[in-house]
């Protein structure tokens, strides 16, 4: 099969899990969208630049060195496949030479349809933080598969992680599910528990849920190969989130939790 990606450029987490399934995929990767930039409403960053007094004095610390850290490994180091950490998708695409366009604030233009449309993709995965129109939904030949950090049904939405923290959840995980017009909705095809320990903070749960995603999206493939769209059944009850109102934040502090 052709797949084609719509990613993130975040040098915390989608870089090593694009390289590791471009390791394993039996499949051609024919283009990548990377989305750098994002809509306030939607940015992560910009949500946490104007709640940074919700995070610990440390906790600013740590981010701030985490991304000039990696802005530095990213600049200085060359592209190649065989690196044991990257630190931009832009430098993965280089690396394994797939072509790719950038996105900015929407997927909606023509020239980004255009890049996908000329790929050829069966199927159009994504990580990423920006909304799908009902034409790019149904340009791959046979689907859209998005990869969620939360165990759908329940956690869908912005910061499930954080979410399921501060409800004092045993488990959060992955989910890879069919993409329709509903956010987060669509057949589960596969899905990973993860145990959440007293020790683990919102970064190192998604360090392993960003760990076993392209195990993950690779069991996805592998069904949608065999034409086995049949959804992955859970007693889990619906659940969606945005990004945590101040009511959220001290929940999650009065659980006992750490943000990295």
């Amino acid at each position: 099969m052709n797949d084609c990606w719509v990613i993130d450029e975040t040098s915390f987490y989608h870089p090593d899990m694009l390289a590791q399934f471009l390791r394993k995929t039996p499949d051609k990767v024919t283009g990548v969208v990377i989305v750098t930039k994002i809509p306030r409403k939607h940015n992560i960053e910009a949500y946490l630049i104007r709640n940074f007094y919700h995070l610990h004095f440390t906790e600013i610390v740590k981010l701030v060195f985490r991304k000039i850290k990696n802005q530095l490994l990213n600049f200085f180091s060359t592209p190649k496949k065989n690196n044991t950490h990257f630190y931009s998708v832009n430098s993965v695409c280089k690396a394994f030479e797939i072509p790719y366009i950038e996105a900015h604030y929407t997927l909606n233009e023509e020239r980004i349809l255009q890049f996908l449309s000329q790929a050829s993709p069966d199927v159009i995965i994504s990580s990423n933080s920006l909304i799908f129109s009902k034409k790019l939904l149904a340009l791959p030949r046979i689907a859209c598969i998005n990869r969620h950090s939360g165990l759908l049904p329940a956690y869908g939405g912005l910061w499930p992680i954080f979410q399921a923290m501060a409800n004092q959840e045993e488990l959060c995980g992955v989910s890879i599910h069919l993409m329709e017009t509903g956010i987060d909705k669509g057949a589960v095809l596969s899905q990973q528990a993860i145990k959440i320990t007293a020790n683990d903070t919102v970064d190192t749960l998604y360090q392993q849920c960003f760990a076993i995603s392209a195990a993950l999206i690779l069991q996805a493939l592998d069904k949608i190969r065999n034409n086995d769209f049949s959804p992955i059944i859970t007693n889990l009850s619906p659940s969606y989130y945005s990004f945590p109102t101040s009511k959220d934040w001290k929940k999650f502090r009065k659980a006992g939790k750490r943000f990295i």
